[in-house]
């Protein structure tokens, strides 16, 4: 893999550090508490009794109440109210109002999906990745239910499975499936998939080779604050690639990956800096400048893996993106 994706996989891919954060519920207009609404809820209309339950979870007009909300859940779920059949499976999933319960978990969600839910198919698919507590590793119901969740147009779920696809992560590598949903993540605005996917059309990888759509979905990546997009976009203009040499250029994109966190963008202005020329004129004081940070970055960085006991194939990747950044 790539350091143009290696440091987008260390982020976003949820499997090297551990369980991956769930949203709550899908995009739902939520109700605020009301007499009104309670009056529906206790006259048995499902929708009322889930938008009670959102509402005791949320705290929308009413004390948040864990415990309460997990009594409409299922008030509500018992008449096949989706939300809330995927609601209880979350709170199995991370222990509110009952204790964690991974094998619970699995059963709603796996009901809620069933019933089309994407969020609930999504998690799934994350559950059956490595396994968790009670809940065995299944690479075949892990692509299962991340592509439910991708091709009924989840875009979290299309970028997770492009980047199986990529990677050969729980499937055969296959380079045209991951452009396939990387773009179908794209097309949605999403700021990662984006990045891939111009990472593939810049190395011509499950297509050919396109310099300028790989400008264009770096540009529109970065132009939503991301870090990583914003360095490749650096680097085509570092490197000439599409476009003519333009070192000034090329800093500015940097400087923003780095004020955006992509501190590797430190250790390239370093060198552009030292080296000069293509419209940027050398500066060794800001060379040397540059150089420090990327060296006390790396230092700090190493501290805080090792002080977490971050899992190993994480502290492995780190380091073989440090050590190609340097080369």
């Amino acid at each position: 893999m790539t350091i143009k994706k290696l440091m987008q996989a260390i982020c976003l891919s949820g499997a090297m550090f551990g369980s991956m954060a769930y949203a709550a519920t899908e995009a739902v207009e939520p109700e605020v508490y009301s007499q009104q609404l309670l009056q529906k809820a206790k006259q048995g209309n499902a929708d009322a009794q889930y938008n009670i339950g959102e509402a005791y979870y949320q705290g929308y007009g009413v004390d948040e109440d864990l415990d309460e909300a997990f009594k409409w859940y299922k008030k509500a779920a018992a008449q096949g109210q989706v939300e809330a059949i995927y609601s209880i499976g979350y709170m199995y999933d991370e222990g509110e109002s009952v204790d964690e319960n991974n094998v619970e978990a699995v059963k709603w969600y796996t009901q809620a999906a069933n019933k089309g839910h994407n969020l609930a198919a999504y998690n799934l698919g994350i559950m059956y990745e490595e396994g968790e507590e009670g809940v065995a590793a299944n690479a075949k119901n892990a692509i299962f239910w991340m592509k439910k969740a991708a091709d009924n147009g989840y875009a979290d779920a299309q970028y997770h499975l492009a980047n199986h696809y990529d990677n050969g992560d729980y499937t055969a590598v296959d380079k045209a499936k991951a452009v396939y949903y990387f773009k179908l993540a794209a097309d949605q605005g999403l700021d990662a998939a984006q990045n891939n996917l111009g990472v593939m059309y810049e190395q011509g990888e499950g297509v050919k080779q396109n310099y300028a759509e790989a400008m264009r979905l770096y540009k529109a990546a970065s132009e939503q604050g991301h870090a990583l997009a914003t360095a490749n976009l650096a680097s085509l203009y570092e490197n000439g690639y599409g476009v003519a040499k333009d070192y000034k250029t090329a800093v500015k994109y940097y400087e923003q990956a780095n004020e955006l966190g992509h501190y590797q963008a430190l250790n390239s202005l370093a060198k552009l800096y030292e080296e000069g020329g293509f419209g940027l004129k050398k500066n060794i004081r800001k060379a040397k400048q540059y150089a420090d940070e990327f060296i006390q970055y790396q230092e700090y960085y190493a501290e805080e893996v090792d002080g977490e006991d971050a899992d190993e194939a994480a502290a492995e990747a780190v380091a073989d993106a440090a050590a190609e950044a340097l080369d």
